[in-house]
């Protein structure tokens, strides 16, 4: 396994002079050790693996413009390595759509590599000092990569031009896809500064993987756009590829007895529905709470509830039946308050009238559905001590007592608070608004 530098070209890369069938299983395995690597917390044991998979991955960009032409028909057909396979691919006439056989989906390989490059930039956010000589310290030019690599998976001419099989959805590209952007969209909001996309996409060397990615990628692509597109659009273009990758994600139990398992496992196999909700919805979360404008705050709490809240129709649901409740109510904590900033300042001025408008009595339903899911929470959680969730709980209980008009309720509400976080709020005698 090659670890050197991904900014050069590896010192394995060019030692072996063809890739074949068993390369590509043999990548199949490295990745799923990475991932798993990845999954279990240890940056230092991925790291490594994630720089083997991305040189083993440029071994193949060398030998093949579409690697897909090694699983892209059954395995008899699509074992051999030369480039012959390469030319019938890019080249043979349109025939009609066939049903699919292939070993794999045709966008496996793509997938693998892109994936492989958004944990990379993953870790290096986490910690820049473990890039190695020529890599960048920074997880935005990672990313772009990922992007770029998706785009060319998604433009195969098998898959634009009908010369290939009727092959299903990669879903897992797309889910991680829309975790890109995500990814993308955090990064832009911390610098400050759009532009900041276009500084991150160094010129590589023409050696390198890097270099080899961006040569193939299609002539015009949707990344083009993201140096000027705000948080807000790149989270658009990530919702997009969730409502894609959700909509042919597989439904374990459903298909349980009704259908063989498909043969594409490009992936490790282990699959849980409920988890790669979560992790999307939380993401979304996360996002959601930094975004500059209110309007835009609430609009992605509010999805990431919806997706959280599709989690109660999978079978593992009790497991997550904690961490989801807790989850919603944050989303609602955000939608709340999201309409309550604007309500507060305008009472701070002297307007109590707001208090009765339909603006207001939306802020408190929210801030009301929060304060049930964090009380849920509490109660699935079988009572234990939590700091951070009776804290999120107080915040919700002061906000909703800021936009009550009635004097005994608000006063209620700030009491509730007060025991929840176990001190001194500074309320005093609340926003003197009478009722």
């Amino acid at each position: 396994m090659d670890t050197t530098s991904t900014a050069f070209v590896g010192a394995q890369t060019e030692a072996r002079k063809s890739c074949d069938f068993e390369d590509w299983m043999d990548l199949k395995d490295l990745f799923a050790k990475a991932a798993e690597q990845y999954e279990g917390g240890s940056a230092a044991e991925a790291l490594p693996l994630l720089r083997g998979v991305v040189h083993e991955c440029h071994r193949f960009l060398i030998y093949y413009q579409d690697p897909s032409v090694l699983f892209s028909a059954p395995k008899a057909e699509g074992q051999g390595g030369g480039g012959g396979g390469e030319k019938r691919e890019w080249s043979a006439e349109k025939p009609t759509l066939r049903k699919c056989k292939c070993v794999e989906l045709p966008t496996a390989f793509h997938a693998i590599l892109g994936t492989a490059l958004f944990l990379f930039g993953n870790l290096i956010a986490q910690d820049g000092s473990m890039a190695l000589p020529g890599e960048p310290s920074t997880p935005t030019p990672y990313w772009l990569a990922a992007l770029d690599v998706f785009e060319t998976g998604e433009n195969l001419p098998s898959r634009v031009n009908g010369t290939g099989c009727d092959a299903p959805e990669d879903w897992r590209m797309a889910i991680v896809w829309g975790r890109t952007l995500v990814c993308i969209a955090d990064e832009a909001i911390s610098s400050s500064s759009s532009s900041a996309l276009d500084d991150d996409d160094p010129t590589w060397p023409p050696e390198s993987p890097f270099s080899a990615i961006a040569a193939r990628r299609p002539p015009v692509t949707r990344r083009m756009t993201l140096g000027s597109a705000s948080p807000n659009d790149l989270m658009v273009l990530a919702m997009d590829q969730f409502s894609r990758g959700i909509f042919h994600m597989p439904h374990p139990q459903h298909a349980q007895h009704t259908n063989p398992p498909p043969p594409h496992k490009t992936f490790p196999e282990a699959f849980s529905r409920a988890k790669e909700l979560y992790t999307i919805a939380s993401e979304v979360l996360m996002l959601a709470e930094k975004l500059p404008r209110p309007d835009e705050r609430q609009y992605w709490a509010s999805w990431a509830d919806s997706v959280f809240n599709q989690m109660k129709m999978e079978a593992d649901m009790d497991a997550w039946r904690g961490p989801i409740t807790r989850a919603r109510g944050q989303c609602w904590l955000i939608v709340g308050s999201a309409r309550a900033d604007e309500i507060e300042d305008l009472v701070g001025e002297g307007d109590v009238d707001v208090l009765r408008s339909e603006e207001a009595e939306e802020a408190r339903e929210g801030l009301g559905r929060a304060v049930g899911f964090f009380e849920r929470a509490r109660m699935v959680d079988g009572g234990e001590e939590d700091g951070d969730l009776r804290k999120m709980l107080a915040e919700a209980l002061v906000t909703l007592g800021n936009l009550e008009g009635d004097v005994r309720v608000r006063e209620e509400l700030y009491k509730r608070a007060v025991v929840e976080s176990g001190e001194d709020l500074g309320l005093g005698d609340g926003m003197d608004v009478d009722s």
